[in-house]
């Protein structure tokens, strides 16, 4: 039988022509020779201290041997790491735990050690998860993708099993998630102000400013200004590993992170929101359910009991609706009244231009007619149009 941590006395560091680099004993084989492992930096400081957290792991019985590592806790370290050095954030860091949450349902992404891990487990996973939608498989396929690039760099296996796997497509027919008509939206709006329907405030907010659920839902009163008529927006709501809501201190993109005119349709709703929500200090927040921050999936399942309560959605109108359709119908409706889409960009936070023209380009098109028979109308009235006798113009040399 294999010794296990046996030999964790003290690493030895030598230099190299790229810097220096640094052995330890992590345990014994089999054959009862020991297995070594080894870190590299660029000083021997750096070494060092790489060799006294393996120390401290095996110590502590954190420690996994390379040889014995599987995918899934190597991403974990991997994630763990990035979220202590501040790479990634809080809400980051969940989002992709539920991830790797799908890769560990697999008994061979989960069992297997990297060093044993073969292309046809790793494709036979990626078969199974066609059923999934195309985002959720592509979320799969790069953390695997990563953590083995990752293996690479830290010697734990030279060639990389998932070199030649494709990434495979969806089976699962994508439906688009779609804006609420005019009718529908003035269904919604009476079904909400006109009876008594839980997060309502909510709701309408993001009907009427395009913000999404979770920036509502982290808004505390300090980031609504009325001398100003603007609301700063600079965190979302998140979700913890046990679906628990928590504040990420920042948005959902870096270009989220922004300051909205409040219009003169939303200032009334925005008074009464502030009137009744009880937010009396500048760090309280708005929205509180029961003394208790309120998710994005609370408003969500209201929102789906409503449309279909109050008869909403018109049945011959194909597309999905969810929550976010809320925010897809103010952006609808922001370019029927010819706002330009560079500041619909603004107000949404998209990070690029590209992002708002691609996710509403149904809208932009629908109305491309009408702006082009108002760019004739101007052509016209300039005296432009194209076979009819015009004035020759001598240019003087």
């Amino acid at each position: 039988m294999a010794k296990k941590n046996k030999g964790n006395g003290e690493g030895s560091v030598y230099k190299t022509k790229n810097g220096f680099r640094g052995q330890i004993v992590v345990g014994y084989g089999d054959d009862g020779k020991p297995i070594r492992r080894s870190v590299t930096a660029k000083t021997a400081k750096e070494v060092n201290q790489k060799l006294t957290e393996i120390k401290n792991s095996m110590i502590t019985g954190s420690y996994t041997a390379p040889n014995e590592i599987t995918v899934c806790e190597l991403a974990r370290l991997m994630l763990d790491d990035e979220l202590n050095l501040n790479y990634i954030r809080e809400g980051t860091y969940y989002r992709h735990i539920e991830t790797l949450k799908r890769i560990q349902k697999n008994s061979d992404m989960r069992n297997t050690p990297i060093q044993e891990l073969c292309y046809t487990q790793i494709k036979n996973f990626l078969l199974c998860e066609t059923g999934m939608s195309q985002s959720i498989i592509n979320k799969v396929y790069l953390m695997i993708q990563r953590t083995l690039k990752e293996a690479i760099k830290r010697g734990i296996i030279i060639k990389n099993p998932m070199e030649d796997v494709k990434k495979p497509k969806s089976k699962k027919v994508f439906e688009k998630v779609r804006a609420l008509t005019t009718d529908e939206e003035q269904r919604f709006y009476t079904a909400i102000t006109q009876n008594d329907v839980e997060y309502s405030w909510q709701m309408l907010l993001s009907m009427f400013t395009g913000m999404r659920m979770g920036e509502i839902n982290a808004l505390q009163a300090k980031d609504i200004n009325l001398n100003f008529r603007t609301i700063s927006i600079d965190k979302t709501m998140a979700r913890g590993l046990k679906g628990e809501a928590f504040i990420s201190e920042s948005p959902k993109t870096e270009a989220g992170k922004r300051i909205i005119p409040i219009s003169q349709t939303v200032m009334p709703l925005i008074e009464e929101i502030l009137k009744f929500c009880g937010a009396h200090k500048k760090d309280d927040y708005i929205f509180i359910h029961k003394g208790k921050l309120i998710s994005t999936a609370q408003v969500n399942m209201q929102f789906q009991r409503t449309i279909e309560k109050y008869s909403v959605l018109d049945p011959d109108i194909k597309g999905k609706v969810s929550l976010h359709s809320l925010r897809h119908t103010f952006a609808t409706r922001c370019i029927e009244a010819g706002m330009q889409p560079k500041v619909l960009q603004k107000l949404l936070g998209h990070a690029d231009i590209q992002i708002t023209l691609n996710t509403y380009c149904d809208a932009f098109e629908s109305y491309q007619q009408e702006n082009i028979e108002k760019a004739d109308a101007y052509f016209a009235n300039l005296g432009f149009s194209y076979g009819a006798p015009t004035q020759a113009v001598r240019l003087e040399a």
